[in-house]
């Protein structure tokens, strides 16, 4: 499954074959509107039209690169495009009329320029001025498109690091003090709560792309080394269930989406409370999606009250920026007491 595609992806082909069919089809109303007889010649000199207008589209597209939308506030900007769309006219008018010429030459072997006069003057200069701005405006839609998904990428990237510079100094401070006790005890479970550090250290500080997705068997086998870890940590006083239901084989999400809301649901609701405390965590796979359900019994409401839960904030925003509407994402205090999360993933097929 490849990553989701971001909403503002712009599609410049499809939109040229789009406007290059209107126009023709345009052209050829217009000229049997004319009086031309349904023929070869009226199909022709429609695609003509259409070739002679592709040909002067280009420079307009490297005059809108050349200016692009961010200089628009300048004076000179409109001026330019001023100037630009009766350049655009002049050069579509001589290259139909050249085109023009060069089918009557290889037919008639008469190779004078074919101008338009009359209405059908007025009416290439009134639709190349539409059209130019049409181009005009194409472009610089795909530009403000271009932008729009490269600041979410940049975003993205820079939420993820923020979740990396979160988890890494909670693993630093509470997990290797837990592994330095059992180390120097001597306890048997030393040297695998240290390769499942190590495992989860690696997960975190891998680099990736941004909004690059991870298989959900990785992303499951990093929570549970990270579960492990915490219940390490805090020993009786967390009770941990975890469930990972239906075919997972291809399924795909955002890295670090799972830990940091298992970790919101310890360190801000179970490790201040008093006693012992429950964490459920399941992932139901389904045919359309997956379902995370994250439970815990500690603190709920009064957690969020000094201003805690921001791992939880910044995957939230980090799925909206990938799923778009199709995310369901809740979070709030448990009528029992406690907190959950509740988020529904939309699944895309490879």
């Amino acid at each position: 499954m490849p990553a989701p595609t971001s909403p503002t992806t712009w599609q410049p082909r499809r939109l040229a074959i789009v406007a290059a069919a209107l126009l023709f089809t345009t052209y050829v109303v217009v000229f049997l509107d004319a009086g031309a007889q349904p023929s070869l010649g009226v199909w022709g000199d429609a695609a003509i039209n259409v070739l002679a207008a592709a040909v002067a589209a280009w420079p307009v597209v490297l005059l809108c690169r050349a200016l692009p939308w961010r200089v628009a506030d300048r004076l000179w900007f409109v001026a330019a495009h001023i100037a630009g769309a009766l350049a655009f006219l002049a050069l579509w008018a001589f290259t139909t009329a050249a085109s023009l010429a060069l089918r009557t030459g290889l037919r008639d072997g008469d190779w004078t320029l074919v101008w338009f006069t009359g209405p059908a003057r007025s009416w290439q200069g009134m639709t190349a001025l539409v059209l130019y701005f049409a181009i005009a405006g194409g472009c610089y839609a795909a530009q403000a498109a271009r932008d729009a998904s490269e600041a979410a990428a940049l975003q993205h990237a820079a939420e993820l690091r923020a979740l990396r510079a979160q988890l890494d100094p909670h693993l630093l401070f509470n997990t290797l003090h837990s592994l330095l006790e059992l180390v120097r005890s001597g306890d048997d479970r030393a040297d695998a709560a240290i390769e499942r550090f190590a495992r989860v250290a690696r997960y975190v500080a891998e680099g990736r792309a941004a909004g690059a997705t991870v298989p959900l068997l990785d992303e499951w086998r990093m929570l549970d080394d990270y579960l492990a870890l915490e219940s390490l940590r805090l020993g009786p006083r967390l009770t941990i269930h975890h469930a990972l239901t239906g075919d997972a084989t291809d399924v795909r999400l955002p890295a670090l989406t799972l830990q940091p809301l298992v970790e919101n649901a310890i360190r801000h609701g179970l490790a201040p409370r008093a006693g012992p405390g429950r964490l459920d965590v399941r992932v139901h796979v389904t045919t359309d999606g997956m379902l995370i359900t994250v439970d815990d019994d500690g603190l709920g409401a009064a957690a969020t009250s000094s201003g805690s839960g921001t791992g939880l904030a910044l995957v939230r925003k980090r799925l909206e920026t990938v799923y778009g509407r199709a995310l369901q994402f809740e979070a709030g205090p448990r009528a029992e007491g406690g907190w959950r999360v509740h988020a529904r993933l939309p699944r895309h097929q490879t």
